[in-house]
């Protein structure tokens, strides 16, 4: 069998895009375009790596793969109107760890994801960052902190319950804007800023080849990107 790029997709850092479903649902995601284990010349044995893809029973559940959509190829329709459900600074996996790719969760079920190695260095809600080094909170706190004692999050609340309006991508910077009752939200996912706290000299940048839009890509709530 010829090997299927849904083995190794090469978008960006993301290797993989996977899901287990139930094994009665399995045409009905068929239809959208995802593909079974075996259908993919996947590896035998590789379906029960359940760090990677989660536990698996196999008399009732079956494991899938998709390419996952990219923001840019899509029209603006998708997301703008939507309102967003939660947030999460942790999507990604490559197993024993994860990548931090960060993700909007909308009402369609699907997180808008940046899929950048530790994202939330990269985003920014209102000029403020959404995570940073702790070497550098005196210069900047953060939205999230995940640090021993040192733990908040300021973003689910100031997000959550609010709707996409419109958004921009451009080569370096994607601006997603947003508004809550009466107060209005700015998100930018950027590869670099020179407002990205840093120690000293110029903040690594988040990816090396291509563009933004590149790395913006759809998520399902119960998908898994793998790196």
């Amino acid at each position: 069998m010829k090997g299927h790029d849904y083995v190794n997709l090469k978008i960006g850092d993301i290797a993989q895009y996977s899901m287990v479903i139930k094994k009665d649902d399995l045409s009905y995601w068929k239809d959208l375009g995802w593909k079974e284990y075996k259908e993919i010349d996947l590896r035998k044995g590789d379906e029960d790596a359940y760090l990677l893809y989660g536990e698996l029973n196999k008399e009732v559940e079956t494991l899938i793969f998709n390419r996952p959509i990219l923001l840019k190829d899509t029209l603006k329709e998708k997301i703008t109107g939507k309102t967003i459900l939660e947030i999460n600074s942790r999507l990604g996996t490559y197993g024993m760890g994860g990548p931090g790719f960060f993700g909007l969760l909308l009402e369609s079920n699907e997180y808008v994801v940046y899929s950048v190695w530790n994202a939330g260095n990269y985003v920014f809600v209102n000029d403020r960052i959404v995570e940073c080094s702790l070497d550098c909170y005196y210069k900047a706190k953060p939205w999230i902190s995940n640090f021993s004692n040192l733990v908040w999050d300021d973003l689910t609340d100031y997000i959550v319950g609010s709707t996409i309006i419109d958004y921009t991508i451009g080569d370096e910077a994607c601006k997603l804007q947003l508004q809550k009752g009466t107060k209005n939200i700015e998100i930018q996912f950027v590869r670099n800023d020179k407002k990205i706290p840093r120690k000293a000299g110029r903040f690594r940048t988040a990816f090396k080849d291509g563009k933004i839009g590149d790395y913006i890509v759809f998520q399902h709530k119960d998908g898994t990107l793998i790196v």
